[in-house]
């Protein structure tokens, strides 16, 4: 939709595995006569030779992201445990498929791969001590599946640019929040600043394990403010093939509450221990749970995130807007 506003004259294709959800259709809706859905399987080469042979960009983002979860009937799932083929195929086949198809246009510009900050060790010694926000080179850690995969991505995505080459660049995301942030079949997670900016919507208190929990949370519009800019960039003006893209700084529940508050007059959080609604560990604050240095993406791609203060209140009006969402 960012795309679509920004270049009237532009068409996209979106491909999923299933069709528009209620929520996604009703984003969509002002961009509609422009966009087309494709459904299919990204694991499949039939449904990559569907897609049109004149696409100038390509964003790869389709992937299974399997956070452990507890359904609306109290059962616990653990998906890399229980399909853990599907979460490669899916991530690795996916994204091969996806460069094989890209490598056959005639008129490509830029491909990008969206990766994760998972890629990256879950501790990182001294950082605590003398915190610095992590660089894209070095410190990369994957230890679950999903973190294996995501990076496995990365490598196959740089080996496509030396055969090929194709114009192939990576972004490493933070902990994103914003519109159309909500539970999915692939991706069954809600990170501490979806949660406070829901909770400060509808009025509602929320119960913490630990106000001092850490993260780097980066709003979805600049995040797709980054990958315009990432798409429109010369290969001149870029000068590496993955970027950091985040707020750069860490924020606590207790910052996020604060945001929120500002916002939502009467907003609070409790400290409660177990059984909270958001259980996030303040023990993790190094290495992927860090901050992220996003010096890159300034000075490649002069991209800078609005402030978080900004983003919390520009979600929450539009949670207000949009209440059919997730609670």
């Amino acid at each position: 939709r960012h795309w679509l506003e920004a270049e009237p004259t532009d068409t996209a294709v979106c491909v999923d595995a299933a069709p528009l959800d209620a929520a996604a259709a009703r984003y969509f809706a002002p961009v509609a006569d422009r966009l087309e859905l494709a459904q299919g399987d990204v694991t499949a080469p039939e449904m990559w030779a569907q897609l049109p042979k004149d696409a100038d960009f390509v964003v790869h983002g389709a992937a299974v992201t399997p956070h452990a979860f507890i359904d609306a009937s109290g059962r616990q799932h653990d998906p890399e445990r229980e399909d853990p083929v599907r979460v490669l195929t899916v991530n690795i086949l996916g994204t091969a498929r996806a460069l094989d198809w890209a490598r056959t246009l005639g008129h490509l510009r830029r491909f990008v791969y969206v990766s994760t900050g998972s890629v990256y060790a879950d501790i990182v010694a001294g950082q605590e001590e003398r915190p610095f926000p992590l660089p894209e080179d070095g410190y990369v850690g994957p230890y679950a599946l999903y973190d294996v995969s995501k990076y496995s991505g990365e490598l196959i995505a740089r080996r496509f640019r030396q055969l090929y080459d194709l114009p192939v660049a990576s972004v490493r995301l933070s902990s994103v929040f914003g519109p159309l942030d909500r539970p999915t079949s692939v991706r069954n997670v809600r990170n501490a600043a979806n949660l406070v900016a829901h909770a400060a919507a509808q009025g509602h208190r929320l119960s913490v394990a630990s106000a001092e929990a850490i993260g780097d949370y980066v709003y979805a519009p600049d995040v797709a403010d980054a990958l315009r800019r990432l798409l429109l960039a010369s290969k001149e003006a870029l000068h590496h093939d993955t970027y950091n893209i985040a707020t750069g700084t860490t924020a606590t529940i207790a910052d996020l509450a604060a945001h929120a508050a500002a916002a939502a007059a009467g907003f609070s959080i409790e400290t409660v221990g177990l059984g909270a609604d958001v259980r996030a560990d303040p023990a993790r604050r190094t290495g992927r749970w860090g901050a992220y240095d996003i010096s890159r993406a300034g000075a490649d791609l002069g991209w800078r995130p609005r402030p978080l203060g900004d983003a919390m209140r520009a979600y929450i009006a539009w949670l207000r807007e949009n209440p059919c969402q997730p609670t």
